[in-house]
């Protein structure tokens, strides 16, 4: 019999709809750490909040399949930066929260936000550079 080696996880939302997690599959990786680099160019925090919606909008695709018009952005958005569809972005935005994200991040791609010693690791990186 076939062993499973990744974890399943069913979340809820703010809005009380479930849906299921798991690690990306490397297409949708590829997509997920394009828009985490992003990260190494931020100016404030709404842009580090974009890229959480972002890296949790595609992981989420398939469970919106069909419910949008469309998940990913259109040519036009994608010319202006934008990774999800104006209507789908704006969805997550009011049914995420912060240990909603860190729970898709860290199952979906393996980032540990609130891992004790990556916040040791970021104070420490801090306190050299002052």
């Amino acid at each position: 019999m076939a062993k499973q080696v990744f974890k399943i996880v069913e979340l809820q939302l703010q809005d009380e709809k479930s849906v299921t997690i798991r690690p990306l599959p490397i297409a949708k990786l590829q997509r997920f750490f394009d828009e985490w680099a992003k990260f190494a160019n931020i100016e404030n925090d709404g842009d580090a909040f974009t890229i959480y919606i972002n890296c949790c909008g595609i992981s989420l695709e398939d469970n919106f399949k069909g419910q949008f018009d469309s998940l990913r952005a259109n040519k036009e958005e994608q010319e202006e930066g934008k990774v999800l569809s104006a209507e789908y972005e704006e969805y997550l935005r009011n049914v995420l929260d912060l240990p909603t994200i860190y729970e898709i991040l860290d199952v979906c791609g393996d980032i540990k936000l609130n891992d004790p010693n990556l916040l040791d690791k970021v104070q420490e990186t801090l306190d050299a550079q002052e």
